[in-house]
């Protein structure tokens, strides 16, 4: 027998949202996504209103903040997982941010001079300051190039220029 919708819905939508939330920040669309599979869930009728509003408190209450986590998984991909700005926004474009918003935070949070440093300490791990040979470079390249770094940045690197455009 299907469930009906409790009649105290709203509450039910925003511990849900809250509980997500809870175990690390989120970004709007992953909430609105969440949010809606349990309306589905628990068959509210008209959900969207009501998801509206939710997230919208839960934004005026500063637990959704898209701008702040944009910028914090930006310089965690960079930084921490090495990974570079093609590898980034196409990871973001699964949680449903906008290209401009990815584009502007990106220029922003990964200037090509950061990049640089980035793939120049990976090419320092990976050779331990050895001068690598022919093989090794193509090697480093590609990898580089699939972790998403440009291909001139990767050149610019590898030719120890100091600066380089994306």
């Amino acid at each position: 027998m299907p469930k009906s919708a409790p009649s105290n819905s709203p509450a039910v939508l925003t511990n849900t949202a809250i509980r997500f939330l809870s175990y690390r920040s989120r970004f709007k669309a992953e909430v609105i996504n969440r949010l809606a599979k349990k309306a589905k869930e628990l068959q509210i009728k008209d959900p969207l209103t009501l998801i509206n509003q939710i997230t919208e408190s839960l934004e005026r209450a500063g637990f959704i903040d898209d701008e702040k986590n944009l910028e914090s998984f930006i310089r965690y991909q960079l930084e921490t997982k090495r990974k570079g700005p093609y590898w980034i926004k196409s990871r973001l474009a699964h949680y449903g941010l906008t290209k401009g918003e990815v584009e502007a935070s990106l220029k922003e949070n990964a200037p090509p001079s950061v990049q640089l440093e980035i793939i120049r300490r990976f090419i320092e791990k990976k050779t331990r300051g050895i001068v690598p040979d022919l093989k090794t470079k193509a090697k480093l390249y590609r990898a580089l190039v699939g972790r998403g770094f440009s291909a001139s940045l990767v050149a610019d690197a590898f030719d120890g220029r100091s600066t380089g455009e994306v």
